[in-house]
């Protein structure tokens, strides 16, 4: 389930040598005392105290059991949030993972990810904030990661460039465009301006998330060419063995198959047989489905659409309502990548319009969303157990919901005569299909 409230908090924070202070003085006890009932030293208590050691689990559970509390009393509770929000500062301040070019001179595209949900537990969306880098076209970083990508541009002018069967393809996405398009094909981006572009991209595999990570970047691979069905399986199994940090002659003895086939299938000099596949795929422990990936030659392999089709697009109508009947609509829905048919994101542009807060409830329905703050100021209502909470969310906040957790989700103003409070960007993921979440 989503977030331990034990990831949220730092040593620091727990304020342990304080509270332990407190509990001594309130039973009238001397350092020295408790020292010698603990068997600490009367220094290292002090120490402790004054947050000048950190006190390790021995030390916890016998203070804890000379001052007559349970062991657990000075560590924190571990409940579950169905939510986790990314504040912008923070995903900024972030140190970049994913796809970054080897090379440490100029003349590198590179993409630098920071991840926006790296705490929530069961995801199956992988959101990351993207700077894109720029760089000539003959030193693009080719990648690939999950199976589908959704990719919105927050700032700058990109180009990506995408190998398909007919060749390779290139879109250049401005400000306010969004693509969605098979990312386990290889494919590259770059920035077209001096400066860093900016993006969100948010993954999706298939057949379940069941990894965290990006991809990485496949500079061996020529700008003109693609891979073929053995090269894209024998790239995903050396990745996987990478992951795990097994050499070749280990896995090859545990799949009971000479080292000199391995290297070949992970070079993609030969086709992997099947019952080497399925050996492979409990081995790393992944669905054979991941593996497999999606046939090349099964079009459309991306999908663009830009701003101005954005605002476009006809408002959509939620089949679980947050008004209350006979109210005025809160929002409107503008879809993203309708053009993309079978989709397992369902990315949508909502307006939070100016509407009275008794005419909203809380709502469910099954699946996860990731929410994205491009302006205004969003308040997310949900429960962690059965206590109500409220949280603020801000531009370049995001947050990753569990959607089964009745929530609720309203813009906020300091504007009377604005019409629309916050504008966000909102990713569903659903196991029962768009046509379960918006109506026709």
């Amino acid at each position: 389930m989503p977030v331990y409230s034990s990831h949220l908090v730092s040593y620091e924070g727990l304020r342990v040598g304080e509270r332990i202070r407190t509990e001594r003085q309130a039973r009238g006890l001397t350092l020295r005392s408790l020292a010698e009932a603990s068997s600490i030293s009367t220094a290292r208590l002090s120490e402790i105290e004054n947050g000048l050691h950190v006190i390790d689990l021995g030390q916890v559970l016998r203070i804890a059991a000379a001052l007559g509390l349970p062991p657990d009393h000075f560590v924190p509770t571990d409940t579950r949030r169905p939510y986790h929000i990314t504040r912008e500062a923070d995903a900024r301040a972030k140190p970049p993972s994913g796809i970054t070019s080897e090379g440490t001179g100029a003349g590198h595209a590179d993409v630098r990810l920071s991840p926006l949900a790296d705490l929530f537990v069961g995801r199956h969306m992988e959101p990351a904030f993207g700077r894109i880098l720029p760089g000539p076209v003959g030193a693009l970083q080719w990648s690939h990661q999950h199976e589908e990508e959704f990719l919105f541009v927050l700032r700058g002018r990109i180009e990506l460039s995408i190998h398909t069967p007919g060749g390779v393809v290139r879109e250049k996405l401005a400000a306010g465009d969004a693509v969605y398009f098979r990312s386990d094909l290889l494919h590259a981006l770059r920035s077209l301006d001096e400066e860093p572009a900016e993006t969100i991209q948010v993954f999706c595999s298939l057949s379940g998330l069941t990894k965290t990570g990006f991809g990485v970047s496949i500079s061996e691979v020529q700008q003109d060419r693609g891979l073929d069905v053995a090269q894209q399986t024998g790239h995903k199994l050396r990745l996987l063995r990478e992951m795990h940090g097994w050499p070749e002659p280990r896995v090859a003895e545990m799949v009971s198959v000479p080292e000199r086939q391995l290297r070949q299938i992970e070079r993609g000099d030969r086709p992997v047989p099947l019952d080497l596949m399925l050996a492979l795929a409990k081995l790393y422990r992944r669905p054979l489905r991941e593996l497999l990936g999606q046939p090349a030659g099964n079009g459309p392999h991306y999908y663009v659409q830009r701003a101005d089709q954005t605002a476009a697009q006809p408002s959509r109508t939620r089949r679980t309502p947050v008004e209350r009947p006979a109210a005025p609509k809160s929002k409107t829905c503008q879809a993203f990548s309708e053009g993309y048919p079978g989709r397992s994101m369902y990315p949508y542009l909502l307006r939070l319009l100016n509407v009275d807060i008794e005419t909203l409830t809380m709502h469910e329905h099954h699946g996860q969303e990731f929410v994205y703050v491009l302006d205004g100021e969003l308040e997310l209502t949900t429960f962690v157990g059965d206590e109500q909470v409220k949280d603020i969310l801000r531009p370049g906040d995001s947050c990753y919901l569990d959607s089964s957790v009745p929530h609720l989700l309203r813009g906020q103003t300091r504007s009377p005569f604005s019409k629309t409070m916050a504008e966000v960007i909102d990713v569903f993921w659903c196991p029962l299909g768009e046509g379960y979440l918006f109506e026709d």
